[in-house]
């Protein structure tokens, strides 16, 4: 293996050494005092998409995208305000452009001002060869489940992990009553197949639109925990922490996580878009590995520093 550079060898130490003067304090702040400042950042590019998912109603709204001036305000108020994690989401944030500017062009700037690491969050049917940190490319389930909530786009998606050749890719599966029982077929494919992903993070669906079939309530999402949980033990590729999940399955953490805020053409709101009586029936499970991190659980943090 040949030696770096000694110009990029030493940005990287540069870059370090900036995480680890930011992130000392920050961490004493957050986890002894329980002090909650501004730390994740999230920009809905779009509300476009070329999926009609099951369960999502950001998408295809008719709203306008953001533009370029917008977003490089946005996250330079952001960076100002304390914020140094950042992700950009849509609708497809793949499909935003404003002229011949495009995500990795907006992943350029936030580098250049500052941020520590950009992750994506996708379908993947548009490619994932991006310069960001970490993508999220959504799949809940094989081909027979898959299809229930994204449509059928399996194929598309496996390709376009397969062929990315992305240092850091990781899968979101959102579990429903349609997709539930897909969970561990779906995890036993990811590691027999050498499926190229750090992991996969399971989310629960959030009925922020209201109540409807694909809702599953507390006591089912425990049992189905309980199997995750499982699986972790088996060595199955869960990235969700024991702790998260736990803290998932038994209700016992804050909602609206004050320390992360999101913002879309329409406004900015704290941890997440969905109304406030959204929040006791939350799944997204991301949340819950903050707060065990906040409570220095040591499977929390080992997670985080998987994909982080």
């Amino acid at each position: 293996m040949t030696a770096l550079a000694p110009h990029v060898s030493h940005a990287v130490n540069r870059s370090n050494w900036t995480m680890l003067r930011f992130y000392v304090p920050y961490v004493w702040r957050f986890s002894v005092r329980r002090r909650a400042e501004p730390l994740i950042y999230g920009i809905a590019l779009t509300d476009r998409c070329n999926f009609a998912c099951q369960g999502c109603t950001v998408a295809n709204t008719g709203r306008r995208s953001m533009s370029w001036d917008e977003v490089t305000t946005a996250l330079r108020d952001a960076y100002r305000r304390g914020f140094r994690e950042l992700y950009f989401s849509g609708g497809e944030p793949m499909l935003w452009h404003d002229g011949d500017l495009r995500v990795d062009d907006a992943i350029a700037e936030a580098r250049r001002i500052g941020f520590f690491h950009v992750h994506i969050y996708t379908n993947g049917t548009h490619g994932i060869s991006l310069s960001a940190d970490m993508v999220w490319v959504s799949m809940d389930g094989l081909p027979g489940t898959f299809e229930l909530r994204r449509g059928d786009h399996f194929a598309e998606v496996e390709r376009a992990v397969r062929g990315s050749g992305h240092h850091k890719v990781a899968i979101i599966y959102v579990i429903d009553r349609n997709t539930s029982s897909g969970v561990e077929p779906f995890l036993r494919w990811v590691k027999e197949t050498s499926f190229p992903v750090v992991g996969v993070m399971f989310y629960f669906h959030t009925p922020y639109y209201g109540f409807d079939e694909l809702y599953l309530a507390q006591e089912e999402r425990a049992q189905i925990i309980d199997r995750l949980l499982g699986f972790i033990r088996q060595g199955l590729p869960v990235i969700n922490s024991r702790a998260g999940l736990r803290a998932l399955q038994t209700g016992d953490w804050p909602r609206r996580m004050p320390i992360a805020s999101v913002l879309d053409v329409e406004g900015e709101s704290v941890c997440c878009r969905a109304p406030d009586q959204t929040c006791e029936d939350c799944g997204y499970a991301a949340c819950t590995e903050l707060t065990e991190l906040q409570r220095l659980r040591p499977s929390a943090i080992a997670g985080i520093l998987r994909y982080w």
